[in-house]
């Protein structure tokens, strides 16, 4: 099979294209620089110069594909709003650009982001929710315009993912030892909020799954570990693993919303990244629990890395990483 990949160098999709050149799939990256061009070949896969930002050359190699994985986009807490609008929503629409009239399957890699944090449970037929973030409202608008695409034809399947880690990772074990360098680390509430924590072995069969069962058109898939431990046992088994004596401090929801304002607003001015974020603060505070009953049911598909496993191989390869540096 013939795959195209955007996003092909992140987190996610370089384990999906590992993964896909495993099992001797052509696979095409779109790759924006030099470096990730590099990225790409060290993977053993084929790369496609180009920005999904803007429209060239590149879209002319897409429909060639027997299927598309849309996996490029801008995620983080911190950023300007028209910068998540340029990639995650533009780039949506530069990629369906080029499939015009295609009759291949198209993946587009979604987020639980979409649903906005609000407190409650979420399932695959859970209606998009904008709250109020840049970046969940970018992936929503993304998720609208696949949805316009089926309508005119295109059989276009959407999988929302929860909070992706392991080796690699460019995120939670990043930010947990960023504040653990300042000697006590923050959990927002009680701490029994759901982590929403999926190994990123346990995504990647999830969506090699899908590629191979053929996407639906308008289908959406959800990919979460309902037996991931909640926020408060996933920090402290953490850090017992990297060894570091890290007093935990508990802020109550509504004063970290109140900090989070205030160190956005310094942030806008200063243009340093803040260490309290709206989203990180709506993300982690907020009891949202994401059921993957009818993900599993359809495609066969469970997690199966226990977070003892997963964490532990994590901090292997952080460990590891740390020594080599």
């Amino acid at each position: 099979m013939r795959i195209f990949i955007t996003g092909g160098t992140g987190f996610i999709g370089s384990s999906l294209v590992r993964h896909l050149r495993l099992e001797n799939h052509e696979v095409r990256v779109l790759a924006r620089s030099k470096q990730a061009v590099k990225k790409v070949r060290s993977l053993d896969a084929v790369p496609v110069p180009g920005d999904i930002t803007e429209s060239g050359p590149w879209q002319d190699d897409v429909p060639l594909a027997n299927t598309v994985v849309h996996c490029a986009a801008l995620v983080s807490d911190w950023g300007r709003r028209r910068d998540y609008k340029r990639v995650n929503v533009d780039g949506t629409a530069n990629i369906l650009d080029a499939i015009k009239n295609w009759g291949g399957d198209f993946l587009h890699i979604s987020s639980i982001a979409v649903h906005g944090f609000r407190p409650g449970v979420y399932n695959e037929n859970s209606p998009v929710r904008r709250g109020g973030h840049p970046y969940c409202d970018s992936k929503a608008a993304a998720e609208q315009l696949v949805d316009k695409a089926v309508a005119e034809g295109l059989k276009a399947s959407i999988v929302r993912i929860a909070t992706a880690y392991g080796p690699g990772d460019p995120h939670f074990i990043k930010r947990l030892l960023e504040q653990a360098e300042s000697g006590r680390i923050f959990i927002i509430g009680r701490g029994n909020q759901p982590s929403n924590l999926i190994y990123i072995d346990d995504v990647t069969e999830g969506l090699v799954t899908i590629i191979k069962q053929g996407c639906l058109p308008g289908e959406r898939y959800m990919l979460s570990n309902p037996l991931a431990p909640d926020i408060l046992n996933a920090v402290e088994y953490a850090l017992a693993l990297l060894e570091l004596n890290v007093r935990i401090k508990r802020v109550p929801l509504m004063i970290a919303r109140g900090i989070a304002l205030l160190q956005e607003s310094k942030g806008h001015l200063t243009g340093n990244r803040p260490s309290f974020t709206h989203y990180a603060v709506m993300a982690s505070g907020n009891v949202c629990t994401y059921s993957t009953e009818i993900t599993s049911r359809k495609l066969g598909w469970s997690p199966k890395t226990s977070i003892e496993e997963g964490f532990k191989r994590t901090i292997s390869w952080y460990k590891m990483l740390k020594s080599i540096e």
